[in-house]
């Protein structure tokens, strides 16, 4: 793989996004984990730009923004809540912010507000549930693996089992205090929502009386390590757009299905969503049947004692099961759920499900999971039927918002009309998205006249952000960052209303200053470390959780330098927690998507769009350092590593972070990793099949990065020349299993190899390079390194670092034949290539979530079909190489010679391939590490082969050439001391990396962290 050529900065590609507003309609570009991005084929963007962009300029072309207003009352009811920009706030927070709300209750206006009151006080009380019912529960363990691996440890793993049983239950006596609290708990939230969200009736003194019978519960008997808990997010009300009624009205289609009123009921909710819904239910049922109660599992874990024993009195009182759940997706815990039911004496005629339809599956009874227990009664909610997508298909009901809205700024009326184009959009939007947690918005074309009877025109945006406080961070974010977001109306419903403003192609190739967008992304992200604080930082307890995605994303490949699997798997845990500790002292609500495609321009200014939408929720990074989005911001604008300077210090000169530079380089890896995993998601999605190219460009852009910024790393802890100039004795080395392997899922060098090019650079040894690796990354390695030039793509072209002058070494011929190939290679569905090669091609395609070449009986095929006499074939672990066979290793190394005036220099090459013996030909003597392949052929060369693999062989390599009596001097103490004295994480794994597999059992072997690979 190669190093990405550098992103356009100073303008805003048309071809990777058209954006309206919180809008991006991509015709073939980036896919998002968390789903705000809806990739709409080219027919519906060009739909937009010719039917839409003329009318909405025309509309609008003398306006500029929408002052920033909102309402008195939203100001004064959402400034009560800074704590909502922490979705996982601790129990003993939760607590304190429940008994906050029950006190509001009674004092707030009964309007609007008391209903957010209602819901805030269900959300918490609920929250608590989960989390105490997960306490309770406590961990699972399965050691069967044990077992399977190892036949003979059956027996010990039977008396581990019985161990971990008996502390098990030794711990639940030590909880049944709580164990009743919890049902009295539960009692009472069933009860309050009966009568308030339920809608048994509105009596505000029973309202009130079921009020205090919740306050005198709290707080509860909760031991000292359940205060420090942090909840799971119930993503049904955060990033699924359902509301409360969304489930009420499924308990209207139970009832209305199954008007049984005698028989006694069990609503068995699966948790997280099933701890809020459950209750909700029954609270709903137990109005319309005689005996309805509620239960929230984790199938997954299976079920507790006390668990088991609700089941199967209900299943003995002859009870029919209701299960409630999120979303159906594959079916695989519904699955888990019904033979649950059927252990505890329930039979499938005594089941029924309800299922909430997510929008993004709509072919969920497709499922082969499901299809085994399709005989279950479903009872659905399609998505047409959710509350919120009802009221945004209402005109009216929008329209009453909007008026309230624009009348407190002086409109008299506010009038939604009819518009072809917003009308196209919101259908499309109406459409099943590619993926879940795509949030359900629509467009409005607004008429308003104001006291003067002066009309003008204005578009507004509804998104759904949330339910309850889950969605107050949408209107404190959109408060705090005015000056670089779309001015906000207000949020109401859990609806964010935005003004919405289009994009014309002309406005996104605007030409921009690169200063200017430097300045404001660092001015963007300065406000939000300002403003949006959070009370706590939940980056530990997440981690210590096994909860914290972003750090596992970077833990899992960060482990990748421990060679042990077993012992990798059990050191992500520990990197996790170091990365934690890494985090900055004032934690943030980070934005977590920084891509170009993210801003808009209005009025000569930059504005963010989806500002609230990725920094929390199940399916995002949790990332609350605002160095990530800083380093996302790198990544995605390509920025050079001086303007990547000029950005962070632009930052810290507004915050007084000076530390920032120290937490970049770990953000820079997630950043790159996080846009590496979605591309693969993208390129394996089957509804994306238009947009694989796209996807196949972002995966290349993100190894690049990777690859990129972990040189800058390393050269910075290696000892680099004084000056770098072209000199005798020259050192030419391979990157790849000389300088480098795979030690992070990506290539890079461990501490052996910057030992060995400190020693080499302290001695004075020129060293330059000869790679199948691209120029650009030749010249990458050099400026990081101190290397002195090299040759490119095995021979192609080689590079003279002091005069910058590059020579291609491929004739015309040949390139001509390279490109027919390239056009053949392009014709063939799921073949790739990476463009970056110039003088060569590298072919292949992807499995498994990574590249593997092109199959050689169809490159063979192929080479000969076309007649390209001037080309062959090498096939490596990652792709295909199509070279001209003019080139090699060899009569590169002598043309770069030549070049510089070195031809009579001695040249000591160190290589690991097959095509590395070419080099040793000429070189004057030459090198191999021990893991070499063709070790015969480079001991016929007179080739030194060093005992050691990898970066430790080069190391023996280089205190072979430098002292090849074995001896040491000052300077080589010297280098040595240096990388001893660094201690950080980093460094740490680049140690590991050179640390054999056997030693890495023998030390790490007994480690706790051990039983987290078997917690369920």
């Amino acid at each position: 793989m190669s190093t990405h050529p550098p992103h356009k900065l100073c303008q805003f590609e048309t071809s990777d996004a058209v954006n309206f507003g919180d809008l991006e309609f991509k015709n073939d570009a980036s896919y998002s984990a968390s789903g705000s991005t809806e990739l709409l084929d080219r027919s519906c963007v060009k739909a937009v730009d010719s039917a839409g962009v003329t009318e909405f300029v025309s509309a609008r072309a003398a306006e500029r923004p929408l002052a920033a207003q909102t309402l008195p009352a939203e100001n004064d009811f959402y400034n009560q809540y800074p704590w909502c920009l922490n979705c996982f706030p601790t129990v003993r927070e939760l607590t304190r912010h429940l008994v906050d709300e029950l006190n509001r209750l009674d004092r707030t206006p009964r309007d609007w507000r008391r209903s957010e009151v209602i819901t805030n006080i269900f959300l918490l009380s609920c929250t608590i549930t989960d989390t105490i019912d997960d306490f309770l529960a406590g961990n699972n363990y399965d050691f069967a693996r044990i077992g399977k691996t190892v036949p003979f440890a059956n027996l010990a793993v039977k008396g581990i089992d019985k161990f971990f049983d008996l502390a098990g239950r030794l711990r639940s006596a030590s909880l049944t205090q709580l164990r009743r609290w919890e049902e009295d708990w539960g009692a009472a939230v069933t009860e309050f929502l009966r009568h308030s969200l339920a809608g048994a009736d509105s009596d505000p003194s029973v309202l009130l009386k079921l009020r205090t019978r919740l306050a005198d519960l709290l707080p509860g008997p909760f031991p000292a390590s359940l205060w420090r808990q942090r909840p799971k997010l119930p993503a049904f009300f955060r990033s699924r757009d359902f509301a409360p009624d969304d489930c009420l009205e499924l308990g209207r289609k139970f009832v209305a299905a199954f008007p049984d009123l005698d028989r006694p009921l069990i609503v068995l909710g699966l948790r997280t969503a099933g701890s809020f819904l459950a209750p909700l239910l029954c609270a709903y049922l137990g109005s319309q049947l005689r005996k309805a109660e509620w239960l929230a599992v984790r199938p997954r874990k299976g079920l507790t004692r006390w668990e088991q024993s609700s089941l199967r009195r209900a299943a003995v009182k002859n009870a029919r099961a209701l299960i409630i759940d999120e979303s159906i997706h594959s079916g695989q815990t519904l699955a888990k759920t019904v033979g649950l039911l059927r252990l505890a004496g329930f039979t499938d005629d005594a089941i029924v499900i309800l299922n909430p339809v997510e929008p993004a599956i709509p072919e969920w009874k497709n499922s082969s999971v499901f299809r085994c227990i399709s005989q279950i009664p479903v009872i659905t909610l399609e998505p047409a039927e959710r509350y919120k997508q009802r009221l945004l298909d209402s005109n009216p009901a929008v329209e009453e918002r909007l008026n309230e809205y624009f009348n407190a700024r002086g409109h008299r009326s506010a009038t939604i009309v009819e518009s072809q184009t917003t009308e196209e959009l919101n259908d499309l939007w109406r459409t099943a998205p590619n993926r879940v947690d795509v949030r359900l918005k629509r467009i409005y074309r607004v008429h308003l006249t104001d006291s003067a009877g002066k009309k003008e025109t204005r578009h507004i945006l509804a998104k759904s952000v949330g339910w309850g406080w889950l969605g107050y961070h949408a209107f404190w974010a959109g408060q705090q960052l005015q000056e670089f977001v779309p001015p906000m109306l207000g949020v109401r419903e859990g609806i964010l209303y935005t003004e919405w403003f289009p994009q014309t192609p002309d406005s996104l190739h605007s030409p921009r200053d690169r200063q200017t967008i430097i300045e404001t992304l660092a001015s963007y992200v300065a406000t939000r470390a300002r403003n949006l604080v959070l009370e706590s930082d939940p980056a530990s307890d997440l981690v210590n959780e096994g909860r914290h995605r972003g750090f596992q994303i970077l833990a899992r490949a960060l482990a990748g330098a421990y060679s042990s699997r077993f012992v990798a798997a059990m050191k992500r845990q520990s990197i996790q927690r170091e990365l934690a500790r890494k985090n900055c002292q004032g934690a943030v609500l980070t934005d977590g998507k920084m891509s170009q495609a993210e801003w808009i321009s209005v009025d000569s200014r930059l504005l963010k769009t989806d500002f609230e939408h990725h920094g929390q929720g199940k399916n995002e990074l949790m990332m609350t350092d605002p160095a990530y989005d800083l380093a996302d911001a790198i990544f995605q604008f390509g920025l050079s590593e001086a303007e990547s300077a000029k950005l962070v210090d632009a930052y810290a000169q507004q915050t007084g972070d000076r530390e920032v530079g120290q937490r970049l380089f770990f953000n820079k890896l997630l950043a790159g990793l996080w846009a590496q995993d979605q591309a693969i998601l993208g390129l394996q999605n089957p509804r994306l099949l238009k947009l694989r190219t796209k996807f196949h460009e972002e995966y290349i852009a993100a190894w690049n990065f990777l690859v990129a910024e972990t040189i800058r790393e390393c050269g910075k802890l290696c000892q680099r020349p004084r000056d770098v100039q072209w000199s005798s004795p020259l050192v030419v080395a391979d990157i790849d299993g000389v300088l480098d392997r795979m030690v992070f899922g990506f290539p890079s060098t461990t501490a052996a190899g910057i030992e060995a090019i400190s020693l080499l650079h302290a001695h004075g040894f020129a060293i330059a390079l000869n790679t199948a690796r691209t120029l650009r990354e030749v010249k990458q390695y050099c400026a990081s390194y101190g290397f002195v030039g090299g040759v490119a793509e095995y021979g192609a072209v080689c590079w003279d670092g002091a005069t910058d002058r590059e020579i291609a070494l491929v004739s015309s011929e040949s390139r001509e034949q390279l490109e027919e190939v390239r056009n053949a290679f392009l014709r063939i569905p799921g073949v790739f290539l990476n463009e970056d090669y110039r003088y060569s091609l590298r072919a292949f395609t992807y499995q498994g979530g990574r590249t593997v070449p092109v199959p050689s009986l169809l490159v063979q095929d192929l080479l000969a079909g076309l007649k390209v006499d001037r080309l062959q074939a090498h096939h490596t672990g990652l792709d295909t190489a199509i070279l001209a066979k003019e080139s090699n290793k060899g009569s590169g190394l002598l043309s770069l010679l030549d070049a510089v005036s070195h031809t009579g220099c001695e040249t000591l090459a160190i290589g690991d391939t097959e095509p590395d013996l070419s080099m040793f030909r000429v070189a004057r003597r030459s090198f191999a590490p021990g893991h070499i392949p063709c070790r015969r052929e480079a001991q016929l060369l007179r080739c030194g082969i060093a005992d050691h693999a990898y970066q430790p062989g080069l190391l023996q390599i280089a205190r072979r050439i430098i002292h090849p009596n074995g001896e040491s001097c000052d300077r080589c103490h010297t280098v040595k001391s240096a990388l001893s004295r660094n201690d950080g994480l980093f460094v740490s794994l680049l140690k590991a990396a050179d640390q054999k597999p056997q030693s890495l059992l023998l030390r790490n072997g007994i480690n706790p962290s051990a039983l987290l690979l078997f917690r369920k």
